[in-house]
């Protein structure tokens, strides 16, 4: 990067006077979200980890910080009343939610398929809830064109310089936490920047050393590529408005990052790692199990990249080096249950804890109870079992069973003793097309419902 680069983003980024302030405003209104040591973490990654959980935070994120900050500026200098935002669900929330106790008129527009329980949540805290497109970017235009023709105030979601210091002080909670022995590392889920952009500042000015990591879901890459872009010296503008797709990290899905987001970090960030939804769904389960927390797919992307060899090995080229202190911003916790159980089913079949088999036998008695029993033994806890019989016969029955095992060595070993004795025993494991496209996680492990399965392999 060249100087004329550093100095740009230096000027662009929010003083650190601002931030303690927004420090001190916000201090009433918020949770106290402690840092977390995650010693499974440790273990897996190589660093020593600490979480921030924003997901524990007032409205389930951090955005509360940005929101009430920017409302709580807007009253006190220019006297505002009403209010417009737009959101996939958790800025609305702390729009609405920072609303609700400053006693502004709010009108959130959400997408159409926004979350049930954010669109809730969000009604909830007082606002009028508008559902306009089928992603972000279109409830965005609807918000914009529709401020002025009510004398609103529009509240962007991150590029906008009071937002963006509210989101800072994330960064400068941690600094005071950590000042004795201050993070190597920061990894930050990225969708318009505006997160990014607030901890860049506070880095840049209060611990250059510091490596910032961003962390993009591969259906809304656009900060990702457009900062490869730049770091190549592409020509054309930048940053990129790159298409989405639907993604379980719908938080992040945003084509385009802020324009101010976008000069304030592009020099400050050490690398950007772009994860698909079968990593963040892993994320999400590690979080469940090894720290008790809920997390949302954005809010899961930082420790989903822990989890994944390709992208240490992309930290560690960026200077990360083991052993180093790693913080993770565990954005939010905002994930209805459905989701939640989809996603927990689907990860457990990636990484072999969990999969669907599809058994035929002689409808006789004792057949079903050998083969329960066999699983038994072999430690295969069963989680669902189906039976039906298959059209025109009448001895058989084909069962589906969902089993359980400690990881996908132990599910191997367990699809090798069925193989061995369905021989001996008259029954038999069944090998098709249903079971085909259990590695992508798209499809479930049988026409009965059953969750998605990893790929029956024989055995000689």
């Amino acid at each position: 990067m060249d100087s004329s680069s550093n100095s740009e983003s230096a000027r662009e980024s929010i003083p650190l006077e601002r931030v303690a302030e927004a420090s001190r405003i916000l201090r009433p209104v918020l949770l106290p979200t402690h840092l977390l040591r995650c010693l499974a973490l440790d273990e897996v990654s190589g660093y020593r980890v600490w979480l921030k959980p924003e997901s524990l935070q007032r409205t389930g994120s951090y955005k509360i910080r940005g929101a009430y900050y920017k409302l709580h500026r807007l009253q006190r200098q220019r006297g505002a009343t009403k209010v417009i935002a737009a959101s996939a669900g958790n800025h609305a929330q702390g729009v609405a939610y920072a609303a609700r106790e400053l006693g502004l008129d709010c009108v959130i527009v959400m997408p159409e398929r926004a979350p049930l329980p954010k669109r809730r949540a969000t009604a909830r805290y007082g606002a009028k809830v508008l559902l306009e497109g089928s992603c972000f970017d279109d409830s965005l235009a609807y918000a914009l064109h529709y401020a002025p023709a009510e004398g609103r105030e529009f509240i962007s979601p991150y590029d906008d310089p009071d937002v963006i210091t509210g989101q800072a002080t994330v960064a400068w909670e941690v600094l005071e936490e950590m000042k004795e022995e201050p993070p190597d590392a920061v990894l930050v889920p990225v969708g318009g920047g505006g997160l990014l952009a607030g901890v860049a500042s506070v880095l840049q000015q209060a611990l250059p050393s510091c490596k910032l990591i961003a962390i993009q879901s591969s259906c809304a890459p656009g900060y990702a590529r457009s900062w490869e872009a730049y770091k190549t010296g592409a020509s054309g503008q930048l940053p990129l408005n790159v298409p989405t797709q639907e993604t379980v990290a719908d938080g992040v899905r945003v084509r385009q990052p802020g324009q101010l987001c976008w000069r304030i970090t592009r020099d400050v960030v050490s690398e950007t790692i772009i994860l698909d939804d079968a990593q963040v769904y892993q994320g999400i389960l590690f979080l469940a199990e090894e720290a008790k927390l809920v997390a949302e797919g954005a809010g899961a992307l930082g420790v989903a990249a822990l989890l994944n060899p390709a992208a240490r090995r992309k930290m560690l080229d960026a200077g990360v080096h083991p052993d180093a202190r790693v913080v993770v911003l565990v954005t939010g916790g905002n994930i209805d249950t459905l989701t939640l159980h989809r996603v927990i089913g689907r990860s457990m079949a990636l990484n072999g804890r969990e999969q669907a088999l599809a058994i035929r036998i002689k409808d006789e008695p004792g057949q079903l109870g050998y083969i329960l029993d066999l699983l038994r033994r072999k430690r295969a806890t069963v989680r669902d079992l189906r039976r039906a019989s298959p059209p025109g016969i009448s001895d058989v029955a084909e069962i589906e069973i969902l089993i359980g095992t400690e990881d996908e060595r132990h599910g191997e070993e367990v699809l090798q003793e069925l193989s061995r004795e369905a021989k001996v025993h008259n029954f038999e494991l069944l090998l098709n097309e249903r079971n085909q496209k259990s590695e992508t996680g798209t499809q479930t492990g049988s026409n009965l419902g059953l969750t998605s399965s990893i790929k029956l392999k024989k055995t000689s």
